[in-house]
């Protein structure tokens, strides 16, 4: 199923660590979107006694829709299901995987953690420099930033795992 739309999401922090143990896999949203199953929804992590973005996202992909013209939906609301993105749940077995395989996925989750680097990046600079009429936040930007040293770690070592898994190829 290939991914058609990239829909980002305000999610509160109780639901947005639900969705991360995997308790939650679902939302229920207005419809007012075009929301479609193969679709990518990034689930932002929004404070709302800050009013602000923690900078934590989440993303999965849409594999079922319950609108409101099937039972016990609101109308004007739609009920979405969704799972973790294809090959990046686990790495692939080493009784099943190929080169290939460990190649695709290294670099899958290369791509993930150098996009929550630079979000993580965006946000620490959001705290060190807000807009205006706001304070800024040194403490929260300092986290925002070792988050985002330790996602682009990340990044580089399944960079550097899939360039010595391509050379095997």
């Amino acid at each position: 199923m290939q991914t058609r739309n990239v829909h980002e999401l305000k999610c509160w922090p109780a639901h947005f660590a639900a969705i991360r143990r995997g308790d939650k896999r679902f939302e229920l949203r207005k419809n007012d979107r075009e929301f479609a199953i193969g679709d990518l929804v990034v689930l932002r992590e929004f404070s709302p006694a800050d009013t602000t973005y923690t900078g934590q996202t989440e993303e999965r992909m849409i594999t079922f829709l319950l609108s409101e013209e099937e039972f016990g939906v609101v109308h004007g609301f739609v009920a979405i299901g969704f799972g973790p993105l294809p090959g990046l749940e686990t790495p692939p077995g080493p009784e099943d995987a190929s080169t290939e395989d460990l190649v695709a996925w290294h670099t899958r989750q290369a791509d993930s953690a150098a996009l929550r680097a630079q979000n993580a990046r965006t946000m620490a600079e959001a705290y060190r420099h807000p807009a205006s009429g706001r304070q800024a936040m040194p403490v929260a930007a300092d986290r925002h930033a070792a988050v985002a040293d330790a996602a682009a770690a990340e990044a580089r070592f399944h960079a550097r795992a899939a360039a010595i898994f391509e050379r095997c190829v």
